[in-house]
């Protein structure tokens, strides 16, 4: 039993002593928890969608429906002048969808009964498919709240009835009975706006449209009172879009991060074996050996990326819309993610830490960056942290040239960033080679 107990207490030292092991053992677990008690139900505050919006309608509904837009606490709103500004948001990636209430809203609201409905249009970001149903709901559910303040208006209610029965008489496309419950309802909502108070009349009109609503909708032809036209964005050069457009580039970075787990704890094995001692005995400096391993990994990471585009081109029929500027995303992200290889090579010591570093703390960042989880449903902090993982910019970059066809200017940004990512990675690597170097 005693010997048992040596051993054990042998063991437990060896771990302590490696602080890498220490880290990835006690403290990586705990900063995993942390992140997901704040992404699912932590006390952080919940991260709102990024929403466009174009008002074309001067009308009092479209007032009132982008009042409650801006008011809803699921959305930060944005408004812009025009409907090829709000695209233009969605298209870059700065908005995930633009909300569009047109000039045709007010005649709309007189064909509210006849089968037409309410217009409103929105232009979701493909890559955020997650949140289009959301929105959805979210515009019915504001352009509903609209009836009452609409009917308790005497002037407006007026004017809904009349055009209601205008748009009613000309209507074609109503069954008679689908006819007969838009008459009855028309006339129901007159009564209740001449013989309630104000207060009643707001609330009981409410539920009757609603109700009156879910009735006509039950019929053969049925039909609703919100007319959301709900649309993805659309390619500018009029190329068919493929599924695998939005997923090649988020694949590729997933690729982009196991060549920094091989290639890291590849050195950092040559290493402990006294490979890369041999090599120093070679006329060839730290900078020399490590620019040879980064160049191996630029050029597995060039490989990947190259394999997951040909796939998606050849196999799946996905467009690129410019060519030359994605093969710079693709070298600027092969560099940047070759540059965190050598980092993490410079800095652990054991393999222990190689393997760690080279999943766990790359596993967090690819979190952190919306590479598992959508960056939307993060707090607003962990959604601000998302700029520092260098996932997000490598999709970023990708996404313009390959699908988005963001302009020049739009891509300099995120090529600057994996740039500087690559340097300080080589840099640091290189500096703490030398270090372990004259430990020994």
């Amino acid at each position: 039993m005693k010997a048992i107990l040596f051993i054990a207490q042998k063991d437990l030292r060896l771990l302590l002593r490696d602080k890498g092991e220490v880290f990835f053992t006690f403290f990586f677990p705990v900063l995993l928890a942390i992140f997901f008690g704040f992404v699912f139900g932590g006390e952080g505050e919940s991260s709102k969608i990024d929403l466009a919006l174009v008002v074309e309608s001067d009308s009092v509904l479209a007032a009132g429906m982008a009042r409650d837009l801006e008011a809803d606490e699921s959305f930060q709103v944005t408004r812009f002048p025009s409907r090829d500004a709000g695209i233009h948001s969605v298209r870059v990636g700065k908005s995930t969808a633009v909300v569009i209430l047109p000039a045709a809203m007010q005649d709309g609201l007189g064909g509210l009964f006849s089968g037409d409905g309410i217009p409103i249009d929105a232009v979701v970001d493909p890559a955020h498919r997650a949140e289009a149903g959301l929105i959805q709901g979210k515009l019915n559910e504001l352009a509903f709240r609209q009836f009452p303040k609409l009917l308790g208006d005497s002037t407006q209610s007026a004017k809904l009835f009349s055009s209601a029965r205008t748009k009613l008489a000309e209507a074609k496309n109503l069954t008679p009975a689908n006819r007969l419950a838009a008459t009855g309802l028309i006339a129901a909502g007159e009564m209740f706006t001449k013989s309630l108070s104000t207060s009643e009349r707001n609330t009981q009109a409410d539920n009757s449209t609603a109700q009156q609503a879910d009735s006509a909708s039950s019929e053969e032809s049925a039909w609703s009172p919100i007319a959301i036209t709900m649309t993805e964005l659309p390619p500018r050069t009029g190329r068919p879009r493929s599924s695998f457009d939005i997923t090649v580039p988020q694949g590729a970075v997933w690729g982009l991060a196991g060549c920094i787990s091989a290639f890291a704890t590849a050195i950092v094995v040559e290493r402990a074996r006294g490979t890369l001692d041999r090599l120093r005995l070679a006329p060839i400096t730290r900078m020399q050996m490590l620019a040879g391993k980064g160049i191996a990994c630029f050029v597995t990471a060039m490989s990947v990326q190259a394999l997951l585009i040909a796939m998606a081109v050849i196999c799946f029929a996905s467009s690129i819309a410019q060519p030359f500027m994605l093969m710079i995303s693709c070298v600027a992200s092969a560099f940047a993610f070759s540059g965190i290889a050598m980092m993490v090579a410079g800095l652990c010591r054991t393999e222990a830490q190689a393997n760690g570093a080279g999943r766990g703390v790359i596993l967090l960042l690819a979190m952190i960056g919306g590479g598992t989880i959508p960056v939307f449903l993060m707090p607003p902090f962990l959604k601000t942290m998302s700029f520092a993982s260098p996932f997000r910019w490598a999709v970023t970059a990708m996404e313009g040239p390959f699908w988005r066809d963001t302009s020049l200017n739009e891509q300099l940004t995120p090529l600057l960033v994996l740039c500087v990512i690559g340097v300080a990675g080589f840099l640091i690597g290189t500096r703490a080679m030398g270090r372990s170097a004259l430990r020994k």
